[in-house]
């Protein structure tokens, strides 16, 4: 969530987005997934799957800079879900020197573009709900719908990135222009219930069902990859109290508002409410 330096603004506004085009980047888009998730990473999309998938409805899209170089990629799979057409956004990954300069974003906007094209009305992802940069991302960036929780989702990766348990948030956003905007999590409720750790000394019961808080706060860390590197049995302790919340608020009717860092203390809250109409 930090800003990005002026010269990788300068960077994203060159940049083109299309479709990809050839075999060669098709291959490019393999060697990205190998940088960012790792040389273990078992479930790389091979070029050929890619390739298949942008001709039968799927959608893989490049972001390019002036001399042809592909720095981003986005690409996604459509189907039928809950008995009505749905694009699945599977993967989207940014080479490590065009991070934070909204390549990730351009690439979303524009699969939504295609989308409406195509006459598709949703997109759905996953993300892990212990990496706080791409919740701020997907909730309250682009405005993403938690659907559900699911537990180890992908099984072991093989990927340091992911860790050995991949459980995933699955988001559903809209792809008409206009829907999605960014948000600020409602915050208004500072003394709601904190879910979190025992380490940290201040988590709270899950409340009884005859008496839950209008809002609660689900805590995790604000950088589990640092998290994951100095101490492994902590980044498990989270990921298991983070799954315990979550599948407790989502069974016990409260919505994802957004996610929420608080300044003073650095600490990063996802910010959860009563559904008032109780779905």
């Amino acid at each position: 969530m930090n800003p990005a330096p002026s010269g990788l603004f300068d960077l994203a506004a060159a940049l083109e987005i299309r479709p990809l085009a050839s075999l060669a980047e098709f291959r490019s888009c393999v060697a990205i997934q190998e940088e960012v998730w790792g040389p273990g990473f078992v479930d790389v999309v091979s070029a050929s799957v890619l390739q298949v998938t942008s001709r039968i409805g799927g959608i893989v899209l490049g972001a390019f800079t002036p001399t042809g170089s592909l720095v981003g990629f986005v690409a996604g799979f459509t189907g039928i879900e809950d008995g009505r057409p749905i694009h699945w956004s599977h993967m989207l990954g940014v080479r490590d020197a065009a991070q934070n300069a909204g390549v990730g974003r351009m690439l979303k906007e524009h699969q939504r573009a295609e989308l409406v094209r195509m006459g598709i009305s949703e997109m759905r992802w996953t993300f892990d709900p212990l990496v706080a940069k791409n919740a701020h991302f997907n909730l309250n960036r682009l405005g993403a719908r938690v659907v559900r929780y699911v537990r180890d989702m992908y099984g072991n990766m093989g990927s340091a990135l992911h860790g050995t348990i991949t459980d995933r948030i699955i988001v559903a956003c809209p792809a008409a222009k206009g829907e999605v905007v960014s948000t600020t999590p409602r915050i208004a409720n500072s003394t709601a219930p904190i879910l979190t750790t025992a380490v940290s000394g201040d988590n709270q019961e899950l409340p009884h069902a005859s008496s839950l808080p209008p809002a609660i706060w689900i805590e995790v860390p604000s950088d589990i990859a640092t998290v994951m590197k100095d101490s492994p049995k902590l980044a498990l302790v989270w990921r298991l109290a983070v799954r315990l919340h979550f599948e407790w608020a989502l069974g016990s009717g409260y919505v994802v508002t957004g996610l929420h860092r608080d300044g003073a203390s650095s600490r990063t809250f996802y910010v959860l409410q009563l559904d008032p109409a109780g779905r």
